[in-house]
Order: C-alpha cells, then sequence, then structure tokens
C-alpha cells in the first residue's frame, strides 16, 4: 500500500486504534474534567484574555478553568480537514479522517556522516542534502529539518533551516522554530515563496510544530506562536510534551488524558 491509499474509517480503526470508543470517550471526559476542576497556566496575558471574555474562570491571574461547554462549543468550528499545499499550491495532505502521510522529524543533533561513516555535529548543509533526498522520494509527503545545524549561529539556526526547507524543496513543509521572532520570520519567508500573505493563507504551504512543555503549563512563546498563526489562518501542531511520571501521570491512560488536556486549550484558543 503507498502511503496515498486510503482506507474506509471502519477498516483503519480496527487495524490502530488501541482503545475502544468508550475508552476514548473516557480520556475525553477525563480531560473536560482537568480543565474544569484543575485548570491549566497560561503565560501570556493575551490568551488569558481571551478565555476570560469567552466564559472560562480566571484564578490567581492566569490560571484558567475552561467549561466542558465552551470545549465542545470550539470543538463544534474545527474543519474535519485541513489541506497542506504544495509549491505549485496544488493540493498535498489532506489531514482528516484517515489519511496518512510520511516525513522526517526535526531535531537530530548529531548525525552520521555518510561519506567518512563518523558521528559529528550536523550543518547546515546536511539539512540541504536531506531535504533535497526527501524532496526525490516519493513516498516522503513532506519536508522537516531532520537536524539542528551547529554551524551558525543558534539564535538564528531555524532561519537557516527554513530556508533551506524552502529552497530544495517542493513539498508541504512542517517547521519549528526557537522563539516567536523565528516563528513570524519563517512565516514572512514562506510568504515571500508564495507570493504574499493573501496566497500563503490560501493555499498554506506550511504548518508549525509547536511544543507545550505539558497539558496544564502553556508558556508564552508557544501561546504567541498558537495566536499569530490562528490569526494568519496558518496551520499549527499545539503538542504537549510531557513525560509520563515526571510531568505527568504515570498511567498511559492519564498521560494522554492530560496532554489531550492540553490539546484542547490549543483548539480553544485557535
Amino acid at each position: 500500500m503507498t502511503t496515498h491509499e486510503k482506507r474506509d474509517d471502519k477498516d483503519f480503526s480496527v487495524l490502530l486504534n488501541r482503545c475502544s470508543p468508550k475508552k476514548c470517550q473516557r480520556i475525553h471526559d477525563a480531560s473536560l474534567e482537568i480543565l474544569e476542576r484543575i485548570g491549566v497556566a497560561l503565560h501570556l496575558d493575551e490568551a488569558v484574555r481571551l478565555l476570560k471574555q469567552a466564559g472560562a474562570r480566571v484564578h490567581d491571574n492566569n490560571v484558567v478553568k475552561i467549561s466542558p461547554n465552551l470545549v465542545e462549543n470550539a470543538l463544534k468550528t474545527v474543519p474535519r480537514e485541513i489541506v497542506l499545499f504544495d509549491r505549485r499550491a496544488k493540493p498535498a495532505l489532506h489531514l482528516g479522517k484517515c489519511n496518512r502521510y510520511y516525513g522526517p522529524g526535526s531535531d537530530c543533533l548529531h548525525i552520521i556522516d555518510h561519506r567518512t561513516g563518523k558521528r559529528r555535529e550536523p550543518a547546515v548543509k546536511d539539512v540541504v542534502d536531506g531535504v533535497i533526498v526527501c524532496d526525490s522520494l516519493s513516498n516522503i509527503d513532506f519536508v522537516m529539518s531532520m537536524v539542528l545545524p551547529s554551524d551558525v549561529s543558534q539564535t538564528a539556526a531555524d532561519r537557516f533551516q527554513m530556508e533551506a526547507m524552502l529552497s530544495h524543496s517542493t513539498k508541504p513543509v512542517i517547521f519549528v522554530t526557537y522563539d516567536f521572532g523565528g516563528c513570524l520570520d519563517c512565516v514572512a519567508m514562506a510568504e515571500a515563496v508564495v507570493g504574499g500573505e493573501e496566497a500563503l493563507q490560501k493555499n498554506p504551504l506550511v504548518a508549525c510544530y509547536i511544543n507545550v512543555p505539558t497539558g496544564l503549563l502553556h508558556n508564552q512563546e508557544s501561546l504567541q506562536k498558537l495566536l499569530f498563526l490562528a490569526e494568519k489562518n496558518i496551520p499549527s501542531l499545539y503538542i504537549p510534551s510531557s513525560t509520563e511520571g515526571v510531568s505527568s501521570p504515570v498511567t498511559t491512560a492519564g498521560a494522554v488524558a492530560l496532554d489531550y488536556a492540553g490539546v484542547l486549550v490549543g483548539v480553544v484558543l485557535s
């Protein structure tokens, strides 16, 4: 089966769903309870203000408790499908139902040099080489930077990664930035490539991968990125990255419920 073949929803759920619909509902209900009873800490005044205006309760300045009704109302506005386009403005990734697509990751700190067989820190050229390979492979559907280049300023390395991806591939780009300024610059670069702000909004070529510390703690720059991209109508992945038994419950179900609560915060805010 190629990456572009589709199964109907029923067949796919039998193959890959580890939880029954009843268990999924219990996790969803647990996430709603977390948001309503415990709340989440938001380290951005604008995000707190938006949720308060929408009816959320605020304690201790930035601990926000969100009702199930507010979440469910937000979920009703979520599109059933998000489409990412390629450089030719043709639909490339139909993100919805049971479609699945494949691509590389973003943040490797070291690389095995295929020329020497030695382990070393990556350079921008490694990003370029990797993106060229990914662009040539029919079973790779999108590109990411794969490695963190060490031969440029670390305060601007994300801009070099974005330049490499936009310059050497026509496929959709999933980008990661170190700070909010990097997000602004990477979006500006994508707009320049496709012909302007309106063109990127109409046919989004890029999506931003946003990491959040945990489902309960949302840092300033992640929230800034989320709100900025929502205003721009550019897709983002809002992913809490807690660790079971450290910053989330030790059980898988508990950890999923906590992180999913954080995802729901992103949905409500966006």
